[in-house]
């Protein structure tokens, strides 16, 4: 599980209004929600932001976040969102959850395709990834950084179900079982598919036709 340290300090001012006037200060206003005594109001210095997503610290690196001003020497979190500025792309604003080691929690896990399946290297089969991520709950210790999918024995027509994923013993998979995650699918099919969800050509206008017609019919007359 992937860890990284962060540095903060406590702020009793909130609302709109703060978080301009702390974003004009080059300060990033955030919350942690899940303690004890409710959501935390806090200012992140963008600095150390930076090197926090520097690391490719996303919702399930464990963060060790250290505040100033508050009686306890460090708190973990995971950071669950956070704004960016639309058009500059920097941080805007963060939202924390803290958590208990020893508490289960759920999370999303992004999933990892490996190799090269045989439909598709051997039988010009096309794959197709259904799933891009599931939903997980397991203690924050044993949370992975991705679940790994190797699809090099796939052959036409077969598939790799939620069922068949590979996680550890403490790790409880929250999605349907019979989901598929990717499948190879038989070219011809795929092309097929594609070929009837395109619209019939339109016919040819009446008014056309008829114009068409009687031009025939004028052009075939003797002077």
């Amino acid at each position: 599980m992937a860890e990284a340290v962060l540095k903060g300090q406590i702020r009793t001012q909130v609302g709109k209004g703060v978080a301009k006037k702390l974003r004009r200060q080059r300060l990033i206003p955030a919350v942690i929600y899940g303690g004890a005594s409710g959501p935390m109001a806090v200012t992140i210095n963008p600095l150390e932001m930076s090197k926090l997503l520097g690391t490719g610290a996303g919702e399930n690196v464990l963060i060790t976040l250290s505040l100033e001003g508050d009686g306890e020497p460090s708190r973990t979190v995971i950071l669950k969102e956070l704004q960016r500025d639309p058009v500059r792309g920097g941080a805007m604003h963060a939202d924390f959850l803290e958590i208990s080691m020893k508490r289960k929690i759920k999370v999303q896990i992004p999933i990892r395709l490996a190799g090269e399946a045989i439909g598709v290297k051997l039988r010009g089969g096309l794959l197709e990834q259904h799933l891009r991520e599931v939903s997980v709950e397991c203690l924050p210790g044993a949370i992975p950084s991705h679940i790994h999918v190797d699809v090099s024995h796939l052959d036409l027509g077969h598939a790799i179900h939620v069922r068949e994923l590979t996680v550890g013993e403490d790790i409880k998979v929250l999605e349907d079982p019979a989901k598929p995650v990717v499948t190879v699918l038989i070219q011809r099919v795929a092309m097929e598919e594609a070929a009837g969800a395109t619209e019939e050509k339109p016919a040819e206008p009446e008014v056309v036709k008829k114009e068409a017609k009687e031009g025939k019919q004028e052009g075939g007359k003797t002077a």
